[in-house]
């Protein structure tokens, strides 16, 4: 099993500026379509489904922004580690993340066995 090295740290640093711009793009793609479909045309006739339709509407494009923000977040927080020396090791445990799952998510804080861990709901 291969881990990150500090030789990787463009490389690693690519990514994360590459999923940056993305988030960044989705975000602000995602914003103005939803100012936009703010504005019903006045031509058109509003009725409760097409009322319902758009708070549905709004909903969906909520969630898809809070995800893109979150895992904005965890990038830039990547991003971070990266240049304090600390990425590639597991924030819980300490130690090493492989490296198929940084090439995957690049943001990983967490080792495969820290991650499954954290997102076992507890026993009752």
């Amino acid at each position: 099993m291969k881990h990150y090295d500090h030789s990787m740290a463009a490389h690693f640093g690519k990514l994360l500026a590459a999923r940056e711009a993305e988030l960044r793009a989705t975000l602000d793609t995602g914003y103005s379509k939803e100012l936009a479909a703010d504005q019903p045309d006045d031509s058109e006739v509003q009725d409760f489904k097409d009322l319902a339709d758009r708070e549905s509407q709004h909903g969906i494009a909520a969630l898809e922004a809070a995800h893109a923000m979150n895992e904005l977040s965890q990038v830039l927080m990547a991003g971070h580690r990266l240049r304090d020396g600390s990425f590639g090791q597991c924030l819980e445990c300490g130690q090493p993340i492989d490296l198929r799952r940084l090439e995957a998510l690049p943001e990983a804080a967490f080792c495969l066995a820290c991650q499954a861990a954290g997102e076992k709901p507890p026993r009752q």
